[in-house]
């Protein structure tokens, strides 16, 4: 079933419980008073009877009723007119029956309607108050049934006219149920229509729109909702575009892993390729004969055993960049001193690299949480790829330096190498990049070194960057929070 029926559903059952609860309980109430099953013309009976006597009313019924208990003749006599008059000038009504006859009734009541409606002859007045109908027109009226000299019946009634809401009501009230019926059905219409547009009509378009996307159009664009749209249907709307373009975010990192993919095992074809293409080449010139002196073979085995290591590094580096890349590296931080441990790393470094002039720099001494084994290679591979990059005709510098600001602390390892060209430096962080025109390993580098450093940096939640100017050298910093 649909929302819009269930709506519909839900308002007409409101309305008929409503209205059966109400009538059950009225109807309850009115058999255990009176005893007697209720209907509308019960109902207003009871209500009538059960209304009290004005101070005119009675006064009037106790000045007749003594006439026609002491002289009921009296009744018929023409000067009791005169009376009668004073007591029709209160706003009340009188009429006097013998037997079937009318006698007397007051001015603005028809004698035809009031022969039609008389209450009946009750000679032990039990039943002294009512309501009677004259020409459309309800009157309320107390009884005295009574004999005269004769043995006759006669009755004697004051009526007061029910005012006008009352009457209104009696007359009019069967329509106006049907009035508030139509009022009830139309505004549970409108409300309907109001809910199907607010409610049915944007969870319609946004079914729409789910369609389309589930066809493979990601592209579409979210219905724009109408004014006064239900919140929970904004809130929905809202929710659904964030997880359209979470799936877009997602397809496009998905394309971008799947596009990083090939390319790194294209790049790893190619630097696999490289060196195995050279010791196969040499290898089958040593079984060929081609190096024919003991120092040519001696260059061969050299070439060999270089490209082996060469071929052996680029494995491992391989390997630890995969498992960087896979997060199955535990990292064990410690707060460690920064300068005692750079100290360390700049000792250990020189004592098997003194071709290298590497200098210490810092303003204050700071603490930070660091792993460290992994911020360990981390600036090891920053040294080893100044070297790499060193100039043939200049002794190489490189100034590892700590800058304090604020609650950061920058790690700068900066050379005066061969430097990086300018449109280069968005791309010396990705994996296999060394920044050459054609894919070589002359450097001897495998362009995982600056890639590897990026991720050991971001697990210690921090960040790198580089500055480099071609011929001048290149300054990369590790920026850390202090402990």
């Amino acid at each position: 079933m649909t929302i819009k029926n269930r709506f519909l559903i839900s308002y007409i059952g409101g309305i008929v419980i409503a209205s059966v609860s109400i009538l059950s309980i009225l109807c309850i109430v009115f058999y255990v008073t009176t005893g007697s099953i209720p209907t509308p013309k019960t109902l207003y009976q009871t209500f009538t009877k059960q209304r009290s006597l004005s101070p005119d009313e009675g006064l009037a019924y106790v000045e007749l009723r003594n006439i026609a208990k002491m002289d009921p003749d009296n009744l018929l006599e023409q000067d009791i007119q005169k009376r009668l008059q004073q007591i029709e000038q209160r706003s009340l009504g009188v009429v006097i029956r013998h037997e079937k006859k009318i006698v007397y009734y007051s001015k603005g009541l028809v004698e035809r309607s009031l022969i039609v409606h008389f209450p009946s002859f009750d000679k032990n007045n039990i039943e002294t108050k009512g309501t009677i109908d004259n020409a459309g027109g309800l009157y309320r009226y107390i009884k005295y049934d009574f004999f005269y000299s004769d043995k006759s019946k006669g009755s004697v009634l004051v009526l007061k006219k029910e005012n006008s809401f009352l009457d209104f009501l009696t007359k009019w009230g069967i329509i106006i149920i049907l009035i508030i019926f139509l009022v009830a059905i139309t505004a549970m219409l409108f409300l309907n229509q109001f809910l199907s547009k607010t409610i049915v009509k944007p969870l319609e378009n946004l079914g729409r729109t789910m369609s389309e996307i589930r066809e493979g159009d990601l592209m579409i664009e979210t219905p724009i909702l109408p004014p006064k749209t239900a919140k929970e249907v904004h809130e929905l709307t809202s929710n659904f575009e964030s997880m359209r373009l979470a799936l877009l975010d997602s397809i496009q990192e998905q394309r971008n892993l799947e596009k990083n993919r090939k390319d790194l095992i294209a790049s790893i074809s190619h630097d696999l390729k490289t060196p195995i293409t050279t010791i196969i080449g040499y290898v089958e010139g040593l079984q060929e004969g081609v190096a024919e002196t003991p120092e040519k073979r001696e260059k061969y085995l050299k070439t060999i055993h270089s490209k082996s290591l060469a071929l052996n590094s680029l494995i491992e580096e391989l390997f630890l960049y995969s498992k960087f890349d896979a997060e199955a590296i535990q990292f064990y931080f410690e707060c460690i001193q920064l300068t005692k441990f750079l100290t360390h790393i700049v000792e250990e470094f020189q004592l098997y690299n003194q071709e290298v002039q590497l200098e210490l720099n810092v303003e204050e001494d700071v603490h930070v949480y660091i792993d460290r084994m992994q911020m360990n290679r981390a600036i090891i591979n920053l040294i080893e790829n100044s070297m790499k990059f060193k100039k043939q005709t200049e002794l190489l510098y490189i100034i590892l330096e700590v800058i304090i600001v604020d609650d950061l602390v920058e790690i700068k390892v900066r050379d005066n190498g061969q430097g990086i060209p300018e449109s280069k430096l968005p791309y010396v962080f990705d994996h296999f990049y060394r920044g050459e025109e054609a894919r070589t390993s002359t450097t001897g580098g495998s362009g995982l070194g600056l890639a590897i450093v990026k991720q050991i940096v971001a697990k210690h939640n921090g960040h790198v960057k580089i500055q480099s100017k071609l011929d001048y050298g290149t300054t990369v910093t590790i920026i850390l929070k202090k402990a």
